[in-house]
């Protein structure tokens, strides 16, 4: 009987961070409240100039910790995406120039991940951002058993925000 409770409960959350506007996205602004969402991508302006720095932050205000992979934009857990002719693609400007495989990261229930991205190789070399729309995405998992990635995890995006 424990058990079933046990695994009714988990799947409610899961299917409460799976419904729409449950899993989405929160305003361009970092807010404490995460704007309502389960798990939240935030960044600290809607616009950047070519050759800033993104500060981001995903808020997991989920009762349970979430898993995602890094080595992503800028070696972090998101990657970045460029708008072009009204479609999302991979942007490769902020590239993880480590030659290892991704680990899991973990934030735990009611913790803040905070990443910068910059345009080019951290620590190596800066490029500017081409100037246009960007978003960036995360893919998580709440297990530590399952590897986040697109067919298994779930998916969320920041607020679209610019490059001028």
């Amino acid at each position: 009987m424990v058990r079933f409770i046990i695994s009714s409960l988990g799947l409610g959350i899961l299917l409460v961070g799976c419904a729409p506007g449950g899993g989405t996205t929160s305003s361009p602004t970092p807010a404490s409240t995460a704007g309502g969402r389960l798990v939240s991508i935030s960044t600290d302006k809607a616009t950047y100039a070519p050759d800033g720095t993104i500060t981001v932050t995903v808020h997991n205000t989920l009762a349970t910790p979430i898993y995602a992979m890094d080595t992503l934009a800028s070696c972090s857990i998101l990657s970045l995406q460029f708008q072009v002719n009204g479609a999302w693609q991979a942007s490769q400007v902020a590239q993880c120039p480590q030659k290892r495989p991704a680990r899991p990261v973990k934030i735990d229930a009611g913790a803040t991940y905070t990443a910068m991205i910059t345009a080019g190789y951290p620590g190596l070399q800066q490029l500017p951002f081409p100037t246009g729309s960007y978003q960036l995405a995360l893919v998580y998992a709440t297990s530590p058993d399952t590897l986040p990635s697109t067919e298994n995890g779930t998916r969320i995006t920041s607020s679209i925000f610019q490059v001028q």
